[in-house]
């Protein structure tokens, strides 16, 4: 087994155990609250972030939190009342569209020509065969989905993650990340594709994708285990 492939496991089985104690903790979310040693010692690594920024960033993940529960998931409810399930996967298809020619961007850079060749392939047929990327047309016949940006492409070249960020609105991330989320968007931002008025359809779009609910994982010291699960995600990305 992989080095990567133990890791995940371990990934796993760790979820899966905080996932246990949640459900009989039943405890209130409070990311204020620091974690304590014997809470951190059933998640070993769980303090080992880079985070000298955590007392601004806790405050900016209650915010995020805030604007989730009054802001992103009322506008998600009302998008998925609006909106039947087939034209809401149609609009979730043309936004991975674009995300698959950012792929095929770092693929390229990451010096991958069979990950390119692949992603590149992809957007061909759902650019044809999918109409305009509607359809996910790519993966019933056997291109299957990759994932990379710039943060992938310099943590592949040894660039270290740097300081974590909780992000106002868009939530976890990094120096090393962040930096390369706008590197990511600027060809689209100075294309203008899509249009600048699309970007709050492809934040409810992208938020109704998932699944995370604030105040749902269960303990207490939530934010310190998405910190966690967030950097732990981004290394086996980087690694793949």
């Amino acid at each position: 087994m992989s080095r990567n492939a133990r890791r995940l496991l371990a990934l796993v089985a760790a979820l899966t155990a905080l996932a246990a104690r949640a459900a009989a903790e039943e405890a209130p979310l409070d990311p204020l609250r620091r974690i304590r040693a014997e809470e951190a010692a059933r998640t070993p690594g769980i303090l080992d972030a880079n985070d000298p920024l955590e007392s601004v960033n806790r405050r900016i993940y209650v915010f995020n939190a805030r604007f989730d529960r009054y802001v992103f998931l009322p506008a998600v409810r009302g998008y998925e009342f609006v909106l039947p399930g087939f034209a809401r996967t149609g609009i979730s298809n043309v936004f991975a569209l674009i995300d698959d020619a950012t792929t095929f961007a770092n693929s390229v850079l990451q010096l991958a020509p069979k990950k390119a060749a692949g992603t590149l392939g992809r957007v061909a047929v759902n650019l044809t065969v999918g109409v305009a990327g509607l359809w996910d047309a790519a993966t019933r016949l056997g291109l299957p989905h990759h994932q990379e940006d710039f943060g992938q492409t310099l943590g592949h070249y040894g660039l270290p993650a740097g300081p974590y960020l909780v992000v106002p609105v868009l939530g976890p991330s990094s120096v090393r990340d962040g930096t390369g989320m706008l590197v990511d968007r600027a060809p689209f931002a100075i294309l203008n594709v899509p249009p600048w008025w699309v970007t709050p359809v492809e934040g409810v779009s992208t938020r109704a994708d998932n699944p995370f609910r604030y105040g749902d994982i269960g303990p207490p010291f939530e934010y310190d285990l998405v910190r966690w699960l967030y950097l732990e995600h981004r290394k086996l990305l980087v690694a793949h």
